[in-house]
């Protein structure tokens, strides 16, 4: 998510910046997945959702409708009737409610909620479940295990260089480069120029990988994941010596070789693809008031940012689930 970990839950300083869609996000698509026909794409906005289609999620509902979605957004709870006409879910940072120190939330989805889209799926309906850093974790944890999956709930960072972007050991890069990045449908798209490169994930979670899943985004033997918000500060130390030392000694607490931040897979007739890291799926600028009431913006994350491929990783995702990628 990048920057919710100081902004949203944390909110140091005296004036923390405000986060939001990025009003210049390019939405445009070159060539089109849908022209005669348009999947409907329903976006949940049921669960308290931290990402919402009109709101922090617009670029990337204003990118599928760009590539032929229907594009709308889900208000009720999850039955098997309200899933009915959908071919994607989009589930976004659902959020329950929130307990020690915002580390934590309780479910946001009830056992029936989650039998009903796990039912969904395997008659053939897809799933895209994007679930952040903590506490979206906990809130999305009992969707996930009805799937076999386990979510961290936690802050995913790396201590090697070579893994992460902007001196930052929470912004992970997966690229042909550092081998984290899968070799799949998904990362080939439909011809060579919507092959992805690399991609920036903007603080997430960890998910564990079931078998015969595919991996798109593997985490390195060097990765780690801290519990908590506290746990985070020590590796943004000033001191880089300092800094250094909190990523090396985080690593061997909290390893977390093994698991993923982004995974696909089929259950019957269905698809299903779990992020860890939701930053990357919209575009999302951040303005700073100055103590004159003046706005100025502070910076972007996701598929604003130059020199990534996450906005035609979203679109790739979507062709998966849709069918157009096999």
């Amino acid at each position: 998510m990048k920057f919710a970990v100081f902004v949203l839950f944390v909110c140091v300083g005296a004036a923390p910046a405000q986060q939001m869609a990025d009003p210049n996000f390019d939405a445009t698509v070159s060539h089109p997945a849908y022209r005669a026909t348009h999947p409907h794409v329903a976006i949940d906005q049921a669960h308290d959702n931290f990402h919402t289609k009109d709101e922090l999620f617009k670029p990337f509902a204003d990118l599928l409708r760009n590539d032929g979605y229907n594009v709308v957004a889900n208000t009720a709870k999850f039955t098997s009737g309200s899933l009915e006409g959908i071919d994607v879910l989009v589930i976004s940072n659902a959020v329950g409610k929130l307990e020690n120190d915002n580390n934590n939330s309780t479910p946001a989805f009830t056992k029936p909620e989650c039998d009903a889209v796990y039912e969904w799926v395997r008659r053939g309906g897809s799933l895209f479940l994007i679930a952040d850093h903590a506490p979206m974790g906990d809130a999305a944890t009992p969707l996930a295990e009805r799937f076999g999956l386990k979510l961290g709930n936690g802050f995913v960072f790396d201590t090697n260089p070579d893994n992460f972007d902007d001196k930052d050991p929470t912004e992970l890069v997966f690229s042909e480069h550092n081998h984290l990045l899968g070799r799949d449908p998904i990362t080939r798209g439909r011809n060579d120029a919507e092959r992805l490169h690399k991609l920036v994930a903007f603080t997430g979670e960890s998910v564990t990988i079931p078998r015969g899943a595919m991996v798109i985004l593997q985490l390195s033997p060097t990765a780690g994941e801290v519990p908590t918000r506290n746990a985070v500060q020590p590796l943004y130390d000033e001191d880089a010596i300092k800094a250094k030392a909190s990523l090396e000694a985080a690593a061997k607490k909290w390893p977390i070789a093994g698991r993923a931040m982004a995974i696909a897979f089929t259950l019957g007739r269905g698809h299903v693809v779990v992020s860890g890291e939701a930053g990357m799926m919209t575009a999302q600028v951040f303005k700073e008031k100055d103590k004159d009431g003046r706005e100025t913006f502070v910076g972007k994350t996701g598929m604003s940012v130059p020199g990534n491929d996450d906005k035609q990783y979203v679109l790739n995702v979507l062709h998966w689930l849709s069918g157009v990628l096999k």
